[in-house]
């Protein structure tokens, strides 16, 4: 009796998984039938495509490489201190990821202006916001930056405090126990955060649309040619963008994973 539930609970789950598999690979698969070669060599020859795959690439790495200069230590302190309040400063961390992407545009808006204050103090530098690579990057950045903590605080976590006690107990001072000991067996964690906040950051569109919609980025340019063109128009670009998006992911994912191996 438990051998015959044990097989038909793997066959039905086996069942539900193929059609979750099916429901992401279909509508990527179709769009790739539907899209005719002639339209898509004439987006690859299309200048403002390529360089609005390049904006959300260049985008992408620079919110990546912020996010885990931001984020990192903030994980750090809330893997390794307790404190009053640690619930609700985990709970603004999530925020990004629960309210509309529109409603994070309009703020970072409201917020980075021209004539506000906080947007006066960057024009100083020579750094607007608005319709500029930075507002590309500071949205990308909002939008991802959970990603990194959640994941670095989970690298911490796994890192026994007894081995960091160790590294002490030996004349270590903290610094050196922590960008010796602690970093290096956490960075793989962090690595697959920083891939997923990359990847999260090249697909965000909502907040650009509200404060940066230029320089175009691949997802701006892609509503544009399906409203302005219609669906033929827009085909192609999407399967330009999917194909560039699932190569980059993919090795920044296996190489993260064989970083990970070999640590072990």
């Amino acid at each position: 009796m438990i051998r015959f539930q044990k097989s038909f609970k793997t066959k039905f789950f086996w069942i539900i998984g193929i059609i979750c598999l099916l429901f992401i690979i279909a509508p990527i698969l179709h769009i790739f039938i539907k899209v005719s070669a002639e339209r898509l060599i004439e987006t690859l020859k299309d200048q403002a495509v390529w360089k609005a795959i390049f904006t959300s690439l260049w985008g992408a790495l620079w919110a990546t490489i912020l996010g885990c200069l931001l984020g990192v230590p903030l994980a750090y302190l809330l893997a390794r201190s307790e404190f009053k309040g640690k619930s609700f400063v985990e709970s603004i961390i999530n925020l990004p990821v629960a309210i509309p992407h529109v409603a994070a545009g309009i703020a970072l808006l409201s917020l980075l202006n021209p004539r506000t204050t906080v947007g006066k103090f960057f024009s100083l530098f020579h750094i607007t916001f608005t319709d500029t690579i930075y507002g590309v990057i500071i949205a990308m950045l909002f939008v991802s930056l959970s990603f990194v903590i959640g994941a670095a605080i989970t690298g911490f976590d796994n890192v026994e405090e007894d081995i960091e006690m160790v590294s002490r107990s030996l004349g270590a001072s903290p610094s050196y126990t922590f960008w010796h000991i602690t970093l290096p067996l956490a960075f793989p964690a962090i690595l697959r955060g920083a891939v997923l906040a990359f990847a999260r950051s090249i697909s965000e569109v909502g907040a650009l649309l509200v404060i940066a919609y230029y320089p175009k980025t691949a997802p701006i340019i892609m509503l544009d040619r399906f409203e302005q063109y219609g669906l033929t128009s827009a085909r192609p670009v999407t399967v330009l963008v999917i194909v560039v998006s699932l190569i980059l992911f993919f090795v920044l994912f296996y190489l993260s994973k064989r970083y990970a191996e070999s640590r072990c």
